[in-house]
């Protein structure tokens, strides 16, 4: 398909290449007027090689993110086009490189629904009345790896606005500089008729994007958790997140919609939350789950990072710790509704997981298939080591501890399970290696029953079911342990 490129973009292109050289690549993204469901792409670069492709993702289908590029064409500098085969494995190929600057074309639908995705929402791309939602490895086609100060330019309808972490570029509303390949890879777009809040402490700024009715209704709620929970999280880590994307002056985004069921992932430094109908109680509750989870992944996750996936539970299952903490902290559940969602969901989750008790947690690799030992088991590891810490030392440490040391420490080298299993170690005064033999690299079921005895917390069976509650008659010294439990 032959798209015409705006003056606007042709003097945005001139700049790059006298500014970054030949390696400069230019994108128009195009929603028309007439149709949302599609995205029109024109794309101008020097080509590295005579292959073009879309980022990782979308696994389970055979041509992946290709699925849905439609009208694929490369034209050279004389507009002449070029031939091009397209392979199995969702790759494009020329017969060679082309020896100058070239002009790639490419249409993208909005038919990711129709799919079912492994693992969150999986960077599917989606269409409502008000607007679209891409991630960008479902978007770009691209070739080479090294191109930095990208640029991409949007073409909307009338009354639409596009949300990206992406820095204006300068005196132009929806054009945006990319620092490079990787940004580009992990970001997330909104484009319509939404809405945005700032949400900001000190230089650190969050960007929500708020769409949907039920949505918009509530954005004074999304405002002030996201507010408690940036507040939380910096107090407790010592400083804000560190994110490589803020480099080039952008900023997170998490862009909230309604959908039929609750769903969320983490990309890059952004995130997206999908929140099922209103009347659900349950449906609303895992969303504000959700919304803490993947916003604690700034720091434990983007910000300090794991060198393999055998330490998947500690990024998921202290993250989701975390969120129940940063959420009674800020007033959304009270002591007793922290211990009714640590039964009445995480525990049973675990409980029921059939992988619990037979493989190890260290299998991260399986975490969207056992959500209940990685996710769910991980953060039973926490509770344990925090409440063992707390009641060793008097509740003068705690794994917040932990916490604030890989926050430090990790900035730059990516740590291992030793690595948490050593300072562990050091917080509770004696080894933790016979726990984690047992409960991290062994299959043993955490008898966290034991771990909350500690702080005064009784495990209750009733009508099948796991339930904690507080024990009025705990010592003196086990209550200190349990008000460091809900408290700090």
């Amino acid at each position: 398909m032959t798209k015409t490129i705006p003056l606007q973009a042709i003097a945005s292109i001139v700049l790059l290449l006298t500014t970054t050289g030949s390696q400069a690549a230019h994108y128009d993204i195009t929603i028309p007027a007439d149709n949302h469901r599609v995205a029109v792409v024109t794309a101008t670069l020097t080509p590295d090689d005579a292959v073009f492709y879309m980022f990782p993702g979308a696994n389970q289908l055979s041509a992946r993110w290709a699925t849905f590029v439609s009208n694929f064409e490369v034209r050279d500098e004389n507009d002449q086009l070029i031939p091009v085969i397209a392979k199995e494995d969702g790759t494009w190929q020329l017969s060679s490189t082309p020896s100058g600057r070239i002009t790639l074309g490419y249409t993208v639908s909005l038919d990711h629904e129709a799919f079912d995705w492994s693992g969150g929402v999986d960077g599917a791309a989606y269409w409502r009345e008000w607007g679209v939602f891409y991630t960008t490895r479902s978007l770009f086609v691209v070739n080479g790896e090294e191109r930095e100060d990208i640029t991409v330019n949007f073409e909307l309808p009338d009354g639409w606005q596009v949300s990206t972490p992406w820095k204006n570029t300068d005196g132009e509303t929806n054009m945006f500089t990319v620092a490079d390949h990787d940004v580009l890879a992990t970001s997330m777009v909104f484009a319509g008729t939404h809405k945005e809040v700032s949400v900001s402490q000190g230089p650190f700024e969050l960007l929500l994007v708020l769409g949907g009715e039920e949505v918009l209704a509530k954005q004074d709620l999304f405002a002030d958790m996201a507010s408690s929970l940036l507040d939380y999280y910096v107090s407790l880590m010592g400083g804000e997140p560190r994110l490589p994307s803020r480099s080039a002056g952008g900023k997170p985004v998490v862009i909230i919609n309604p959908a039929e069921m609750t769903d969320g992932e983490a990309i890059g430094d952004n995130i997206s939350i999908l929140i099922g109908p209103s009347d659900d109680p349950m449906s609303q509750q895992i969303a504000q789950l959700l919304f803490a989870h993947e916003f604690f992944h700034l720091w434990n996750g983007k910000s300090f990072f794991p060198s393999g996936e055998d330490a998947e539970w500690f990024k998921e299952g202290f993250s989701n710790y975390y969120t129940l903490k940063a959420l009674h902290h800020g007033g959304y559940l009270d002591d007793r509704g922290l211990l009714g969602v640590l039964g009445g969901f995480f525990y049973q989750r675990y409980d029921q997981d059939e992988a619990v008790g037979q493989l190890s947690m260290t299998r991260g690799d399986l975490k969207h298939e056992h959500w209940g030992l990685i996710y769910c088991g991980g953060m039973l590891v926490a509770i344990a080591q925090d409440l063992q810490i707390r009641s060793a030392t008097g509740n003068h440490k705690s794994l917040d501890d932990l916490m604030r040391f890989m926050f430090r420490e990790f900035r730059d080298t990516p740590y291992t399970v030793a690595d948490i299993e050593r300072v562990l170690g050091d917080l509770n005064g004696t080894s933790q290696k016979d726990f984690f033999d047992r409960y991290v690299h062994g299959s043993q079921r955490i008898p966290i029953a034991e771990f909350l005895e500690l702080a005064g917390i009784e495990t209750i069976e009733e009508n099948g079911q796991t339930m904690f509650q507080i024990d009025e008659s705990a010592s003196s010294e086990v209550s200190q342990v349990r008000q460091g439990f809900f408290r700090d």
